[in-house]
């Protein structure tokens, strides 16, 4: 590991870092070239050391390399064939179980869990490293594609990883070599709209449609599918109903009896 005495003074290595992040996009193809064994485990490391509420850890890494298991979690997922092709698939979990279990060995009762904040601390903490193992993973050279489907059928996912109480899926990322380069990077708002001055700027975020939507219909048309909708029409449509309508139960399931 690189220590803080050898980065340089004037930040030479930030503009490359800069680009890896300003250039992400998720992969759906992946070779069948496996993933070595230490990149896997540096990338996991990444992860580990990422920033976390307290240092409560509260996310703990199931990584999936077996086909049939791979193919179950796709099912689950909503047929998301990308799981099943790329040789790892990481689940990132919320655990409150193992700080139970540091306040079960001093002989105290752990309460964090009974409030909507604790889901927010695992939400968020989780959010982080998924971000840090995607940026480590692509500097590795490899293909990510994040995929928020586990909570799906989050009742399932808990049965098929035997998830324990006080613990619950949030997100999971693919991992592999990419097949291809993608043609484009999907638009994005601008900056103006994304990072607002002093307080929420309505305006900005309103002005920043139409720009969008031009700049999907580029993207579309780049990609051949010219006839594809543009970002206002696609994200009211996708958003017309509430999916994962079981989140709460399976929470409550779980033990997040959250008042």
């Amino acid at each position: 590991m690189t220590s803080m005495a050898t980065i340089p003074e004037n930040n030479a290595f930030a503009p490359a870092v800069w680009d890896l992040l300003q250039g992400h996009h998720s992969a759906r193809e992946f070779t069948d070239a496996p993933i070595d064994e230490s990149t896997l485990d540096n990338v996991l490391t990444c992860g580990l050391r990422a920033a976390n509420w307290n240092n409560g850890q509260h996310v703990t890494a199931i990584v999936l390399r077996d086909s049939h298991r791979k193919q179950q979690m796709a099912a689950l997922c909503g047929n998301q064939a990308s799981i099943a092709r790329a040789p790892i698939f990481v689940v990132l979990v919320m655990d409150f179980c193992r700080s139970a279990m540091a306040a079960q060995q001093h002989g105290r009762t752990q309460r964090v869990h009974e409030n909507q904040n604790a889901v927010l601390i695992g939400a968020v903490d989780a959010g982080i490293v998924l971000g840090t193992l995607m940026a480590a993973a692509r500097a590795a050279g490899l293909a990510v594609c994040p995929i928020g489907g586990v909570r799906r059928n989050s009742a399932d996912v808990c049965t098929l990883l035997e998830l324990p109480t006080l613990t619950y899926p949030l997100a999971g990322l693919c991992l592999g070599h990419p097949a291809k380069v993608p043609a484009a990077l999907k638009p994005r708002i601008g900056l103006q709209a994304f990072a607002h001055e002093e307080r929420y700027q309505t305006q900005h975020s309103q002005d920043s449609l139409a720009p969008l939507d031009a700049q999907y219909s580029d993207y579309s048309e780049a990609l051949g599918k010219a006839s594809a909708p543009v970002w206002t029409d696609w994200i009211s449509k996708r958003y017309e109903s509430a999916d994962y309508a079981d989140v709460a139960q399976v929470l409550a399931q779980q033990g997040f009896h959250l008042v």
